[in-house]
């Protein structure tokens, strides 16, 4: 089965994260920051950040603009004001993304997405992307901040633990009445976590006015 990994660089050092791309024996780095560049972590701004890999031998490719979470496209977002993920699959620019990436796959390239939030289930590389190359068979492998592994199906065990605690309450008449079974709440559960960690024009336009 092919196989893509997700990472947060976080607040690491340089080196640090080095080692953690190594030891899953990453080649190819692939950017999904909208912004690439911070005044936290200036280590990881794109030039510095792809210097440093490229000097380890490891390929740093940007793509925020296939895969970022900010989005010019006002019709990308929901009434509520935040990026609706589902739409954002739908574009040119992101099947393109995945298009590209497969390509690296096919071509024997280990490949990262990295954005910024160590956990992966804050994150729209995993919520908005990882997702997708799941529904596509491909396995995905979430390098956490300690350099252990959560693999997709256990994301979402935490996707329904955090957002059904109570699901396996529910019976078989339960189900045959018309409630939700296991892929159906995981597929809500996505959409809520979208709801709560995407991007929202909402707040970037109170925070402006």
């Amino acid at each position: 089965m092919n196989k893509i990994y997700t990472i947060g660089h976080s607040s690491h050092k340089l080196e640090n994260f080095l080692h953690l791309l190594k030891i899953h024996s990453i080649n190819c780095l692939i950017d999904v920051r909208s912004m690439p560049h911070s005044k936290y972590t200036p280590q990881f701004n794109k030039d510095e950040l792809r210097r440093f890999l490229l000097s380890n031998s490891i390929h740093y490719i940007f793509m925020g603009n296939e895969f970022g979470a900010r989005r010019e496209d006002k019709s990308l977002y929901t009434k509520e004001g935040y990026l609706d993920f589902d739409k954002v699959t739908n574009t040119s620019l992101f099947k393109a993304g995945i298009e590209r990436i497969k390509t690296g796959i096919k071509k024997d390239f280990k490949i990262a997405l990295m954005c910024t939030e160590k956990d992966p289930i804050d994150c729209h590389r995993n919520i908005l992307i990882a997702r997708e190359f799941h529904k596509l068979d491909y396995s995905i492998d979430n390098i956490l901040e300690n350099g252990e592994i959560q693999n997709q199906d256990f994301i979402e065990k935490r996707l329904l633990d955090m957002y059904f605690p109570n699901r396996m309450q529910q019976t078989l008449f339960d189900i045959i009445d018309g409630r939700k079974n296991d892929s159906e709440l995981i597929d809500q559960a996505y959409k809520l976590r979208n709801r709560d960690i995407g991007y929202s024009i909402v707040e970037k336009e109170s925070l402006t006015s």
